[in-house]
């Protein structure tokens, strides 16, 4: 036997502590008899009281209190099967991991900032089968749809620029992605069905001007996007660590690059859904749980599994009837007429 909630187990000392209520009340009881007069006399005069039912009462009120106690634990005996069916979309978060994503415009930097964000929106996702594809000039599925955030976060974790070799923002290769990705999972049975979305979190910086190609190819495939812009809208240097020096990336020419979130282009990408914005002091992405919820859910898995089946209901009915038993026990004896 275990138990669903052991804290409350202490609730058993009151047990003990009822015993020497009663114990008291009946030492008591004797001490003012005694002082009132002859035990003898005293004993006579309340003969109509019935010690044996008191000492009932007593009894059945100090079980009453124990079988609470055991119910409001939970005992848990034996197992019982459950199934749990989940409702969810198929969502691929799209995470910019180009150069321009270290600028520190945001702080840290606009990528560790961007994966705090999304494993915020992670905690917040119930059922939905997320995956996530990173990208700069080239794109990469980082982790297929999957129902389990943890390992997810394992992926976001260890997503960096120097995973792929390709310079630059390419939002068609990230696209590419995603609907290889989705069309996988649309293999198994129903998944045909399912809303189908996709969130770019990115600065915007993309170097291939092909919007409206994307927009079409994504409707095409009945994918809903989503955009997240991170940074801010005023030029910032991308800074360059080398052996513990800082300096900033420069162009061929050896200016000093400068970046700065593009919201023309993320807004022009979401005009199926929304754009959100991850700023210096502020954050929108959490709106994207709500945004998700509006669109058509279907049934994504259904799973069996064993728990402990909790028996509360014995100890807790046990207990109502001793308590009402104990209101229906008269400790005074009817008085005989003659």
């Amino acid at each position: 036997m275990s138990w669903l909630h052991p804290h409350y187990l202490w609730t058993l000392a009151l047990v003990p502590t009822a015993v020497l209520v009663f114990v008291y009340a009946w030492w008591r009881r004797r001490s003012l008899g005694r002082r009132f007069g002859d035990e003898v006399l005293i004993r006579r005069l309340s003969s109509l009281v019935s010690g044996r039912s008191r000492r009932w009462k007593s009894a059945l009120v100090c079980l009453g209190v124990a079988l609470l106690s055991l119910a409001l634990a939970g005992p848990q005996v034996g197992t019982v099967l459950k199934e749990v069916t989940r409702e969810g979309v198929d969502v691929i978060i799209a995470l910019d991991v180009s150069r321009s994503m270290d600028a520190e415009d945001v702080a840290p930097n606009r990528l560790s900032r961007a994966k705090n964000e999304i494993r915020k929106l992670l905690g917040s996702l119930r059922g939905d089968r997320v995956g996530l594809v990173i990208f700069a000039g080239d794109a990469f599925l980082q982790c297929p749809l999957t129902t389990d955030y943890s390992a997810l976060r394992l992926f976001l974790d260890v997503a960096d620029r120097d995973l792929l070799a390709t310079p630059g923002t390419d939002f068609e290769r990230a696209l590419e992605e995603a609907v290889r990705a989705l069309d996988g999972a649309a293999a198994e049975p129903t998944a045909s069905e399912r809303s189908r979305a996709l969130i770019f979190v990115s600065d915007g910086d993309n170097h291939v001007a092909n919007l409206e190609s994307i927009l079409g190819r994504a409707r095409e495939a009945g994918i809903v996007i989503y955009t997240v812009g991170v940074g801010e809208t005023g030029g910032v240097p991308i800074p360059v660590y080398e052996g513990g020096r800082r300096t900033f990336h420069r162009d061929l020419a050896g200016d000093v690059v400068q970046t700065k979130l593009e919201e023309a282009e993320l807004k022009r990408l979401a005009q199926d859904g929304s754009y959100f914005r991850i700023a210096r002091t502020s954050s929108s992405v959490m709106q994207i749980i709500p945004a998700l919820a509006r669109l058509e859910r279907t049934e994504v898995s259904g799973e069996q599994f064993e728990e402990y089946d909790v028996k509360y209901q014995l100890p807790l009915a046990l207990a109502i009837l001793l308590l009402l038993a104990e209101g229906f026990i008269f400790a005074r004896k009817k008085p005989a007429f003659k």
